[in-house]
């Protein structure tokens, strides 16, 4: 049986990048098309199988059976597609065509350069994206993104999703160099202000569900969503902040101007993975783990063990 011409991997994608954005024009902005290509694409998708994929009275869209059943059937068919042309152009010692790759600012300064230094060949076009990492989670979901490299991912539970582990990152305490008192949250809170990372930002949510667990509630009087804001705000002598080794690591000229300490109680991390998706890119996200381990083992975590010798502690004990 021969398939309807209808029915090619281009139509099966703007159909699966549909139902994951949740409609047309979603869909549109995404590929970069119009609204009406997108509808006209799926039309005749329905019109080569002989079934209604979406319920078109519903908003926002729903799939039909027929549409749900061609979804989970679609989205195996086109990560063994991928996975094909990958593994043919490696075969034929051709560069994988387009990688995405997103991550935390402080992991962007620490790992840009190692990674388009070692790995560079094996991509014929890098798009390397730093920014808040709960928006980057969103533009994987949606295909804008290949790679993640993050220390915050809610993407544990997705199906198809990867993760490969790269080591944990502690939380220590950050105090202006004049600040005399103990080192200590709960003492921290009665002289400075607490700056806070963002809350859009998987890092600041981090923090802030370890302090409720720690049943501290701090007012909400500074909020910075980068860390050069956080550390030189700490650094000015404006409030106290927790951050982490690898953000002190992306900032080691700051060090001299902070006094760092670790928790006293309720010690935690941050857990650095690279995100994929399964079978694709061949064996791209794993040797990304490799090399984003050794790179932050090696180069950038050295530097702040020089400094902070006691913090060679944290890493062995989170």
């Amino acid at each position: 049986m021969l398939l309807p011409a209808e029915f090619d991997f281009h139509a099966l994608e703007v159909f699966v990048l549909t139902v994951e954005l949740g409609g047309m024009t979603a869909s549109a902005q995404q590929l970069r098309i119009t609204q009406s290509a997108v509808s006209q694409t799926i039309a005749r998708l329905e019109q080569g199988i002989g079934a209604t994929l979406f319920d078109r009275t519903l908003r926002p869209l729903g799939l039909t059976p027929a549409g749900r059943a061609l979804y989970e059937r679609a989205t195996h068919l086109l990560a063994t597609a991928r996975t094909m042309v990958d593994e043919v152009r490696e075969g034929a010692n051709q560069p994988i065509d387009k990688v995405t790759v997103a991550m935390a600012e402080s992991l962007a300064i620490l790992l840009t350069g190692p990674l388009l230094s070692r790995l560079g060949p094996r991509v014929a076009r890098w798009r390397v994206r730093s920014g808040i990492s709960l928006n980057q989670q969103q533009d994987f979901l949606a295909r804008r993104v290949d790679l993640l490299i993050t220390g915050s991912s809610v993407l544990e539970k997705q199906e198809g999703v990867v993760h490969h582990d790269v080591l944990d990152d502690p939380f220590v305490l950050v105090f202006p160099p004049s600040f005399r008192g103990v080192a200590d949250p709960i003492a921290a809170a009665e002289g400075l202000p607490f700056v806070r990372y963002s809350l859009d930002t998987g890092m600041g949510q981090r923090i802030e569900s370890q302090l409720t667990r720690m049943r501290l509630r701090l007012p909400n009087v500074i909020e910075v969503d980068i860390v050069p804001q956080q550390l030189n705000a700490v650094a000015l002598g404006i409030g106290w902040s927790i951050t982490s080794l690898l953000c002190l690591a992306a900032m080691p000229a700051l060090i001299p101007d902070l006094r760092v300490e670790p928790l006293p109680r309720a010690r935690f991390a941050r857990r650095i993975q690279v995100v994929s998706r399964a079978g694709e890119l061949g064996d791209l996200a794993m040797e990304t783990a490799t090399l984003a381990g050794e790179t932050i083992r090696k180069e950038s975590l050295p530097p702040i063990l020089a400094q902070l010798p006691w913090a060679e502690d944290l890493l062995g004990s989170t």
